[in-house]
């Protein structure tokens, strides 16, 4: 006799197949639970990365030596100058470095941020510069950009999240009405 029979009683209280139906049902409600917390981790990997995809181009105009909130590329309004906003211990360029861009593409930046920010960069040059890297990342192909070389990234990440998450509650919600509907069957 093993131990679960010993401690639940059911050799003397179920039929084999009602144990067998029993210990299935267990067994999908865990993997439902599983499923379920899955999804809440993708979920906020999705909307993590949406959040930074929807950064990666907007550049950082910022009036002192400090990056706020996590765009690709920052540079100082007084004078032009391009900020290392890198990870503390991370070797920073001070060059324009933006995700898919070829070399030429960054030195038009560059030399955009050069010519009009020897004097500080006013509203209208800061828009100049924002209108330099939206066209630029308007040629970029969809797999050059931030994160396209994954097949799913950001809201579809969330959404494949979202639909993971009801299957596990839906499988939960029958796992139980079935055990529940078994057990008044044979009770």
């Amino acid at each position: 006799m093993s131990v679960l029979h010993w401690c639940v009683g059911w050799d003397r209280c179920c039929g084999t197949g009602v144990r067998m139906r029993l210990l299935l049902g267990i067994l999908v409600a865990f993997g439902c639970v599983a499923l379920t917390a899955t999804a809440g981790v993708s979920v906020l990997v999705g909307i993590a990365e949406q959040r930074h995809a929807d950064r990666a181009y907007v550049v950082g105009f910022v009036p002192g030596a400090g990056c706020d909130d996590g765009h690709e590329l920052y540079l100082r309004t007084r004078d032009g100058a391009v900020l290392d906003c890198v990870t503390a211990g991370l070797l920073g360029s001070r060059r324009v470095n933006l995700p898919g861009f070829t070399e030429e593409q960054e030195e038009q930046v560059e030399e955009l941020v050069e010519d009009l920010g020897g004097d500080g960069l006013s509203v209208a040059e800061q828009a100049e510069v924002q209108g330099l890297v939206d066209r630029l990342v308007a040629q970029l192909p969809p797999e050059q950009r931030l994160y396209g070389e994954y097949e799913v990234w950001g809201s579809g990440r969330i959404w494949r999240g979202v639909r993971m998450a009801l299957a596990g509650v839906i499988g939960l919600v029958v796992v139980f009405w079935l055990i529940a509907r078994s057990g008044t069957r044979h009770g």
